[in-house]
């Protein structure tokens, strides 16, 4: 069994000058040796270039743009220059575990039937969690193909923790979007899966995910990152239910947006839920047992958006359809719950009347 094939580590760079040292070195040290790390520096105005150069490896390919392409088409031409069977994704500012390649490889050839290995993460702002740099021997599957494809409803992969054959680049004729400015990781995420990508989620933290001001989510207004991701779950909704009607797959984007749910009746609401449920029996599409969890997680969470001034109401909605009572929480858990979201929501609704004035 070939075990040595070559890894295309995909990391765009732009502004990275006080991260990229650190990115990169976790990215060198990987127990898995067989890589070329293509970096594309998007034009940096401080010294992530020099930071780079100062690195003595020839298994990075470096290029710098003349000028900024953004994020999508800069991830796009390093996407262009691999050469590798396998790809991993990696962001400037973040560290992969020494195993991190070695075990997401050894997951794939393992299952030669899935396209591709997703992580947890773990968030840090200033200090790097120790354990993240400890090696691990063996791999441990969270979610398989099947149940991913349950969350999938609901939830997008994170994109820097992706790794992937490369064989699926070829189903697309286009990869990242210039249209989506701050959500084009769940675009390209998307379009992946929109050609029959298929992914193992393992157990394990591999990637310590940095949080900091500069970050492409905090640059931007809320209310432009939730139009992004509305856009691209409408996307993903049409894709999973063929037929369903506009309005409808409407109401599942802001669902999964978790916004603007205060005007959706309860009535439509359950009803809502339980077509999801009942399209996955008559297409066994994935885990049925998964997603009955994960839709309990997602019908708490709108039962109380759609009732925010109604705790008692929210419950009995939430409570209203029989075949996901087994998997519901008691109502002083959901009260806790919904005293959250109540504060939540009311920073929500500051963004929304600021949007509708706009």
């Amino acid at each position: 069994m070939i075990r040595n094939n070559l890894v295309s580590v995909i990391l765009p760079t732009y502004n990275g000058e006080l991260f990229i040292a650190d990115t990169l070195q976790s990215v060198l040290d990987q127990t898995y040796k067989n890589l070329e790390v293509i970096i594309i520096d998007d034009a940096s105005t401080d010294k992530t270039v020099e930071v780079i150069r100062s690195f003595n490896d020839d298994r990075i390919k470096l290029y710098v743009n003349e000028t900024n392409l953004g994020i999508g088409e800069n991830s796009n031409k390093a996407l262009s220059l691999a050469t590798g069977e396998f790809i991993m994704m990696q962001d400037h500012d973040d560290i992969s575990s020494p195993s991190r390649i070695e075990l997401q490889h050894r997951c794939l050839i393992d299952n030669p039937n899935i396209t591709g290995v997703a992580l947890h993460v773990k968030s840090f702002k200033d200090t790097p969690p120790d354990d993240i740099y400890k090696t691990l021997d063996n791999y441990n599957i969270d979610k398989n193909s099947r149940e991913l494809k349950a969350l999938g409803l609901y939830h997008f992969l994170t994109h820097p923790t992706l790794f992937y054959r490369k064989s699926i680049l070829d189903k697309l004729d286009s990869y990242y979007s210039s249209k989506f400015t701050i959500a084009g990781d769940l675009y390209f995420i998307e379009r992946l899966n929109s050609v029959g990508a298929s992914w193992i989620l393992l157990k394990d933290d591999l990637l310590a995910y940095r949080i900091h001001p500069n970050m492409t989510t905090t640059k931007y207004k809320k209310p432009q990152i939730y139009r992004e991701v509305l856009e691209i779950s409408l996307l993903l909704v049409k894709r999973h239910f063929a037929g369903i009607s506009d309005s409808e797959a409407l109401m599942h984007a802001k669902l999964l947006a978790r916004r603007e749910l205060l005007e959706i009746d309860n009535i439509t609401l359950i009803s809502h839920f339980k077509k999801i449920l009942a399209l996955n029996i008559s297409n066994d599409f994935c885990d049925d047992t998964t997603l009955k969890k994960e839709t309990v997680i997602q019908f708490q969470t709108a039962s109380i958006l759609a009732n925010i001034y109604s705790p008692i109401k929210a419950f009995k909605v939430y409570t209203s359809i029989d075949e996901l009572k087994p998997y519901t929480v008691s109502f002083w858990k959901f009260l806790g719950e919904y005293q959250k979201r109540f504060f939540t929501n009311l920073t929500w609704l500051t963004y929304k009347k600021k949007r509708n004035t706009e």
